[in-house]
């Protein structure tokens, strides 16, 4: 994390700094997103006491029918050419069997801790409410108590190890190569990335200007806005169904063009720049609200932000204080060895969860601003770490 704030807007040699060398103000004009996300974990007293009678955990009972869904597709093929099936195939379906042999003693318990046939115990995933027409979290059901309810949600940073770039709409990179030495230099890591710029034109908008953009890369871009947006629904988790979800080449791609499809096709549009920003604005607060969702700064980068954009939320804002310091840090995230303030749960365990409900509901997409002066004045880099001569190559 030192090096990627280096790299962005750290030090003269940053990209920030290379900007403001120039005269211009690169607050101004680039600004930076992370994702994030919120769940709750589906664990009742009743499914712990299902657990404890039937020596199962519930987590292989979810492994069990992921393996009834996706079967061969994780543990091999036949195979045609040998006229017999590999020891990884036939090692995978013993573990299927296994799974689903526990996932039947797990059920076998359902009526001896009250629980009935196709009852509903909650839901094993909310996250999809952020997402398009996919309800709401203060209407989900939850068939414990209140208090363990509130003990199970979380919130997680969405880390995507894929690297892209999409260009004016006409260029995508995709590739697993990062935006640094070791990645570019060509003599470090290995990297693989393909560069893809099509002549399919697609008639668009840019700047509120007709444009010819460039068909793979403007719908890809389309995609993914919306999807941080939360413009799309969410995907079903078995996609056996779901174009997007095939080998290159079995089916064209469903770009779900709709009025959604439309709203963000003008990258520049005034429009779209005003949800993108009240979206992460909106679920940076939630999040900092219910969490103390770390990383984050509270800084002046962020009150520029707000004092930009949302200046009822700068009011908040004022009275917090900024997280610079590993001081500010341990005063912000849940204290180490608490039982009750678990890190990447909800900070106030006394919170009502009817408020913790209705907070989540405003969580549209995963879109949140990236704290840029989080730590700034502490060493982030670990100590005996020095860059070098003799340690760049390794570092950088």
């Amino acid at each position: 994390m030192d090096y990627q704030y280096k790299s962005i807007h750290r030090g003269e040699k940053s990209i920030a700094g290379q900007i403001k060398a120039e005269g211009v103000d690169p607050k101004n004009h680039i600004f930076f997103f992370n994702l994030r996300s919120y769940d709750r974990i589906n664990m009742t007293p009743k499914m712990r006491e299902q657990e404890e009678k039937s020596g199962v955990k519930y987590q292989d009972v979810q492994r069990a029918e992921a393996e009834e869904i996706m079967g061969e597709n994780i543990h091999g093929v036949h195979d045609h050419t040998r006229g017999d099936k590999s020891h990884a195939d036939d090692t995978g379906h013993l573990e299927t069997q296994r799974l689903v042999d526990r996932k039947r003693e797990f059920e076998a318990q359902r009526d001896k801790v009250g629980l009935q046939e196709g009852q509903v115990v909650g839901q094993d995933s909310i996250a999809k409410d952020a997402m398009l027409n996919e309800g709401k979290v203060s209407e989900e059901e939850w068939a414990g108590e209140e208090e363990g309810e509130k003990a199970n949600y979380v919130q997680e940073e969405l880390y995507i190890h894929g690297k892209v770039l999409i260009v004016d709409d006409r260029i995508a990179l995709c590739g697993s190569s990062n935006i640094n030495d070791r990645s570019q230099l060509g003599f470090h890591d290995s990297e693989l990335s393909i560069v893809m710029e099509d002549y399919n034109v697609l008639d668009s908008t840019m700047d509120g200007k007709p444009y010819k953009a460039g068909q793979h890369a403007a719908t890809l871009r389309r995609m993914l806005w919306r999807e941080h947006l939360g413009l799309l629904p969410a995907q079903s988790l078995d996609a056996k169904d779901d174009p997007n979800a095939q080998p290159p080449g079995d089916c064209p791609n469903d770009v779900q063009k709709d009025e959604t499809y439309e709203f963000v096709a003008d990258p520049l549009g005034d429009e779209v720049w005003d949800m993108w920003t009240g979206r992460a604005t909106k679920n940076t607060e939630v999040f900092r609200y219910l969490f103390h969702a770390d990383p984050d700064d509270n800084s002046e980068w962020s009150l520029m932000i707000y004092a930009l954009f949302y200046p009822i939320v700068l009011r908040r804002l004022l009275t917090e204080p900024a997280v610079k310091t590993f001081d500010d840090y341990a005063s912000f995230v849940p204290r180490q060895g608490d039982a009750k303030h678990k890190q990447g749960h909800l900070y106030n365990p006394y919170q009502p969860v009817a408020e913790v409900r209705r907070a989540l509901d405003d969580i549209k997409g995963h879109l949140v601003w990236m704290p840029l002066d989080f730590l700034e004045d502490a060493e982030m880099a670990e100590k005996g770490m020095q860059v070098n001569e003799w340690t760049e190559s390794i570092y950088t």
